[in-house]
């Protein structure tokens, strides 16, 4: 595909990411002379008559889009059965990729970044468009901390069918929602759930649900509860979780209704003011009373009229339930403990300070942290400040620490080899793109990231650049230019001047004679093309009136070679001498060209 122009407009210059639907390319637009992406969809895609339809309609629906988070779409079209789509070319890293290699992002920049995707999603679902796909590998973080939102050219109209073969769902299984995962209608909440996720993971490092195949992990988003983000991360503030929690609500009807509702949930968490979260626990949504206690702003919007009398019936049971507890407490042994915090430490620091508040720990579980060192607490239930019973256990999470490998080396391998060799020791092969290299041969892999020998966790990726071969261009002709405007030429067209030097009494000093390569012909980007350069012809000195044996020495020391030619005299002071020169004295000629002289010889 590299070097194919679409409409006679678009030339594809280098393949930048593959996806399940289609590859991107970096591509030029040869007639606003500005770069863009170009999505092609696989060739399956094109095939199907109703998916083909329905992508013409939405990504006109996209190109209409016009808002400063949202990834422009300007134009699509379709050439010998090739549907593509032309984007705005965003420079930057998916967040995919930040949280991979980062881990946990600080909960204020996880906000700010949930903000900017809710400003997306609200421009969006106000021109009936649904996402339908939101995941951090659509989200862009730009060079310049710009949050751009991509992959609506792709998404569906509110109330239109969904781009899919029927049967199919659509979307990631990690960020999918519980009425998609059920392959019903997705509507604006499923936006919302899917952005839960998204945060949910920014501030952990990890998705909620996560399993073996797509179906188990379906299968959860509708039957699971999510662990809450505190148990993985303490630092999130109650507030905070009440927001992912309440996103992630199974019933849409208990979420968010709006993207402008949950951003200003966001704005009231990165103020440290109230949110109005109190999302229903997923286990049990039709038993509004098992909720969690969050901080709720005064004078949050009413519920329905319908569920007026509910709620004031789970204010009169937490209040009756409340009363209950204290009664009881206060009629228990009063030898209760303050479950302190011990995430962070090692276990047996963990242990200790436990057994001196009277409490017994347990590990749960351990897993794999690439963050957190071996044998170092991760997460604890219940959770700090929680009163149990004297002789209570706490459950913690431990690391087992990162699973280090050493990445092996790919380079001068091919793709498929590549990825065998990176599988068997344990990584995935991650971004593959394309690039020119003068010194691997095309096809096979030019370079790799991270490179060979680094220790990192295994199972993360390792991104592979496949060679395109080196880059061919024509030679300018550079013949009578001067050397500097030669060698600025050569250099413009990505070559090397390699500079020799020759007398000539016909090319002006400093200007150049021949070159090779000759121009015109093809090669390799970087490749020396060497310039013969003329330079002053000597003077031939003047020997008229020496002596033979003189002459011939002043000739030969000047880097002229002699031929000597007997002239008859009558005059017997020139026998010996030099009575005329070829050429004249003063004159120019080519170092090591031959200087005739005439010597004096009696008749």
């Amino acid at each position: 595909m590299v070097g194919k122009v679409l409409n006679s407009r678009y030339e594809l210059e280098q393949l930048i990411g593959t996806g399940g639907m289609a590859d991107v390319y970096m591509a030029r637009d040869n007639l606003l002379g500005r770069t863009v992406a170009v999505k092609i969809l696989h060739p399956q895609y094109a095939k199907d008559e109703v998916f083909i339809a329905r992508f013409r309609q939405e990504a006109q629906a996209a190109a209409n889009l016009n808002q400063p988070n949202i990834v422009n779409v300007y134009d699509w079209g379709i050439e010998n059965s090739t549907y593509y789509l032309v984007m705005e070319y965003v420079e930057g890293r998916d967040l995919k990729d930040i949280i991979l290699q980062g881990g946990p992002l600080l909960p204020e920049r996880a906000v700010e970044i949930a903000m900017s995707i809710c400003l997306a999603l609200q421009a969006a679902h106000a021109q009936g468009i649904v996402h339908r796909d939101i995941k951090p590998q659509n989200i862009i973080v730009t060079y310049d901390n710009k949050i751009k939102v991509m992959d609506f050219g792709i998404a569906r109209t509110t109330g239109g069918s969904a781009m899919t073969q029927t049967g199919t769902i659509m979307g990631t299984a990690q960020y999918i929602s519980p009425e998609q995962a059920q392959g019903r209608a997705a509507d604006p909440r499923s936006d919302l759930y899917s952005l839960g996720v998204v945060l949910y993971e920014m501030l952990t490092g990890k998705v909620p649900f996560d399993g073996d195949n797509p179906v188990s992990i379906a299968y959860k988003h509708v039957r699971e509860d999510p662990l809450p983000p505190t148990m993985v991360n303490p630092d999130i503030s109650p507030g905070l979780e009440a927001v992912v929690m309440k996103a992630l609500s199974k019933n849409p009807e208990n979420r968010y209704q709006s993207a402008v509702e949950m951003r200003s949930d966001l704005e009231r968490c990165l103020e440290g003011a109230p949110v109005f979260a109190t999302p229903v626990l997923p286990a049990d949504e039709a038993a509004l009373g098992a909720t969690r206690a969050y901080p709720v702003a005064a004078g949050a919007p009413p519920a329905k009229r319908s569920l007026a009398w509910l709620w004031i019936s789970i204010i009169v049971i937490a209040v009756l339930a409340g009363i209950g507890v204290g009664v009881w407490a206060i009629a228990r042994n009063t030898g209760g403990a303050t479950v302190p915090s011990v995430t962070g430490k090692s276990v047996a620091e963990a242990e200790q300070q436990l057994e001196a508040e009277g409490l017994k720990m347990k590990v749960a579980k351990t897993v794999v942290d690439a963050e957190r060192p071996k044998d170092t607490v991760i997460s604890q239930d219940p959770s700090p400040g929680t009163k149990i019973d004297k002789g209570g256990t706490v459950e913690v999470v431990v690391s087992k620490g990162p699973n280090l490998g050493e990445v092996p080396g790919v380079t001068g391998k091919t793709r498929t080899e590549a990825q065998g060799i990176l599988e068997a020791a344990g990584f995935e092969l991650g971004d593959v793109t394309e690039a020119y290299s003068a010194s691997v041969e095309k096809g096979k892999v030019a370079s790799q990231q991270p490179e060979a020998g680094t220790q990192v966790s295994r199972g993360s990726s390792v991104s592979i650049v496949i060679s395109k071969g080196p880059e061919m261009v024509n030679v300018p002709s550079v013949v009578g230019m001067t050397q500097a405007a030669a060698t600025e030429r050569l250099e413009g067209s990505g070559l090397v001047a390699q500079v020799e030097t020759e007398t000539s009494t016909t090319v002006p000093e400093g200007n150049v004679i021949s070159q090779s390569p000759s121009a015109g012909q093809s090669v390799a980007k970087g490749s020396r093309v060497t310039i013969v350069v003329a330079e002053q012809a000597p003077q031939v000195p003047n020997v008229i009136g020496q002596l033979k044996a003189d002459a011939e020495n002043t000739l030969v020391s000047a880097g002229f070679s002699v031929t000597v030619i007997n002239q008859t005299t009558a005059d017997p002071t020139k026998v010996g001498r030099v009575i005329n020169q070829d050429p004249a004295p003063l004159s120019e000629a080519a170092a090591g060209s031959s200087v005739k002289i005439y010597v004096g010889v009696a008749p």
